[in-house]
């Protein structure tokens, strides 16, 4: 059982970070940090269950919900000052939970933009190197990020679908032959991990990718 608290985390510029703190009653210091999209949120069912699954092992969960995509402010950045933005935010979400809350980090996830995230504090903090990482849609094709994944991953898993715009079969074979990653592929799986125009299949993969997540954390 746990209890969901709000953490209060200054940000990027002093911004307030909306976040969750999802506290197990059976006290632990054991925290996963957990990074949605720029317009998927962890309330929506691929993150939302990610994290169910994640708590059902017995560790605390924060989620980050920066939701930039409903930030005016944030979109008329240049990339370069995004990149910044998103490096000050979950910074402070570390820096909050590892100082304030006397919490280690032993998990990772990161959805898309989230997955950018992941690769600078595996790039940055030496110490987060032996969590366990969830890549979910990660941008592969991103050039930095494809060198952070290929020289820091080690317990990873990373979950993709073949219709997902950052498919790409030659860098999924690269960062299998190269590092410990779990790398699964979903056939027909959009962005969103779904198949679009077909709900039960897209449950399925929901449960398929649940599952997947709850063996790699046992």
């Amino acid at each position: 059982m746990f209890e969901v608290e709000r953490l209060d985390i200054k940000g990027y510029s002093g911004n307030k970070l909306k976040n969750n703190f999802y506290r197990q009653l059976d006290e632990t210091r054991k925290i996963a940090l957990v990074f949605p999209g720029l317009a998927y949120n962890s309330t929506m069912p691929l993150l939302h269950y990610s994290v169910q699954s994640i708590l059902a092992t017995g560790i605390n969960v924060l989620t980050v919900d920066y939701d930039y995509s409903n930030n005016p402010k944030f979109l008329k950045q240049s990339l370069r000052n995004r990149s910044d933005w998103l490096t000050g935010d979950v910074e402070a979400a570390l820096k909050f939970v590892t100082k304030e809350e006397n919490q280690k980090v032993v998990c990772l996830t990161g959805k898309s933009l989230g997955t950018l995230a992941l690769g600078h504090l595996l790039e940055t903090h030496e110490n987060l190197r032996d969590a366990k990482t969830i890549w979910l849609t990660p941008l592969i094709k991103n050039p930095e990020l494809m060198e952070q994944m290929l020289s820091y991953m080690k317990d990873a898993i990373m979950v993709i679908g073949t219709s997902d715009s950052q498919y790409d079969i030659e860098i999924i074979d690269r960062l299998n032959a190269n590092t410990l990653l779990g790398g699964i592929v979903v056939d027909g799986a959009d962005h969103s991990l779904e198949i679009q125009g077909d709900v039960t299949k897209s449950l399925r993969v929901l449960m398929q990718i649940v599952t997947i997540i709850q063996q790699f954390l046992i």
